[in-house]
């Protein structure tokens, strides 16, 4: 009896499993027959072949030089093969062979050929590159004009040296006359005091004052004292005058030494 209940329920989950493999089957089919319909459109691209063409190349142009540098460089290359040639001959000993010195003979021929003049390739050389003699002239050009010297001018040197002569003999004068400050002495203080003078032709002070201190005031009024009290000074040289005056500054050192 349970059976037969059953039975219409067993039936029907059977039809469902039936009715789902055909759906399943149908979709399947129908996938296979549209692929098998797209696949033929998608035909390969044809292939594209390559070749590759050699390489075009232009012929090279001997470079054009002039007459006097092409035998110098031909002469250079046939120098340097001819070294090569010997050097790669291979050399023979011989035990029993004997060694000769010959000397051979000067000919007037041979110096003739060992002496080129070289004036000839210079000429060559210049004729075919204007460009280098005008550079090679150049350097000249400045070396000459560096050798001009300035013009010498004697009588700004003769003054000079009377200025220096004359200013030598003037502080051997002050030195003479100069006087050590007591206070200064005690103290043990030195320095140098620096004045400012104008004499005239004779000789005589026309002003003077104190240019730099030398950081003692009795040092400093002594520097002024000797001016006045060595007066009248060596006469100054004509050529060193200025309208009949010349303006000096001059240093007076006190030391203790001294």
């Amino acid at each position: 009896m349970m059976n037969i209940l059953h039975f219409p329920q067993s039936v029907k989950w059977s039809s469902w499993f039936i009715c789902s493999l055909l759906l399943h089957g149908l979709i399947f089919l129908t996938f296979i027959w549209r692929f098998s319909e797209v696949q033929p459109a998608m035909s390969p691209a044809p292939a594209i072949m390559l070749q590759w063409a050699e390489i075009i190349e232009a012929p090279s142009s001997p470079l054009s030089l002039p007459v006097g540098i092409a035998q110098q460089e031909s002469a250079v290359t046939e120098e340097k093969q001819q070294t090569e040639d010997r050097q790669q001959r291979p050399v023979t000993e011989d035990s029993d062979a004997t060694i000769e010195i010959t000397r051979k003979k000067k000919s007037s021929d041979g110096e003739k050929k060992k002496t080129r003049p070289p004036r000839k390739i210079k000429a060559q050389t210049s004729d075919s590159n204007p460009t280098a003699v005008s550079s090679n002239a150049a350097p000249q050009a400045l070396v000459e004009s560096s050798r001009i010297a300035a013009p010498f001018n004697s009588d700004s040197t003769k003054r000079d040296n009377s200025e220096a002569s004359w200013e030598s003999r003037v502080k051997g004068h002050l030195n003479r006359y100069k006087r050590y400050p007591g206070d200064a002495r005690k103290r043990a203080r030195t320095g140098t005091a620096v004045v400012t003078f104008t004499v005239n032709t004779e000789g005589t002070i026309v002003s003077s004052f104190l240019e730099i201190s030398s950081g003692t005031f009795s040092l400093d009024r002594e520097a002024i004292a000797v001016l006045e009290r060595a007066q009248p000074l060596p006469k100054p040289p004509p050529e060193i005058l200025e309208g009949g005056l010349f303006k000096v500054k001059m240093p007076i050192t006190f030391k203790l030494k001294e």
